[in-house]
């Protein structure tokens, strides 16, 4: 996996964990960046996989889809909010809402990277579909981000740094689409 596809699960993956270490509001900034792209998935539909592989490597791009557009929003204050109903539903949708809400309340900016590390898929029946759901478990490490408050100072963090995450990625029969459903925190260190 490409060192920019780690970074890109870890700034997501660091966001979660700063919406349960906020401490109350601040003036709000946003930092400049690139707006979102769209995604080959918000282009059209796609149809259930054939196969388990098939599920695998639909997911495992909208996964890194998905986190490079989370990072491009948090780190532009909110802008580009509205890519995420492309590539996010039901829990990691209101997840990625509050991350956003948290970096502009908290006026939180970051620099380095977080990386992630993906570990093998499987996949499950998912409302009918044969393999439309697809786990990908990873290994997150948050060491090497630095998040900082308006005010310049350090943000809080965790004591732990590195835990594990399974991003839960499911196919969507009505929308012919593959969308994150969730991000689970399976273990406090990895």
């Amino acid at each position: 996996m490409s060192m920019k596809r780690l970074a890109a699960i870890g700034i997501i993956a660091a966001a979660l964990t700063l919406s349960a270490c906020s401490t109350g509001p601040t003036t709000p900034t946003a930092t400049p960046t690139t707006t979102p792209t769209p995604t080959a998935t918000a282009g059209g539909p796609v149809e259930p996989p054939a196969s388990e592989e098939e599920a695998i490597d639909a997911a495992t791009t909208v996964l890194e889809q998905s986190l490079v557009v989370r990072g491009e929003v948090s780190a532009a204050g909110g802008e580009g909010i509205e890519e995420f109903d492309a590539l996010l539903t039901g829990p990691a949708l209101i997840a990625a809402q509050r991350e956003v809400a948290l970096y502009t309340d908290q006026g939180y900016t970051t620099t380095g990277a977080v990386t992630a590390e993906l570990n093998e898929g499987y996949t499950a029946e998912w409302e009918g579909v044969e393999f439309g759901l697809v786990t990908l478990p990873s290994c997150t490490d948050f060491s090497t981000l630095v998040i900082t408050k308006s005010d310049g100072s350090p943000a809080p963090r965790p004591e732990v740094l590195q835990y594990p995450v399974d991003y839960q990625v499911v196919y969507l029969a009505d929308e012919k689409a593959w969308k994150v459903y969730d991000m689970i925190k399976t273990g406090d260190t990895c």
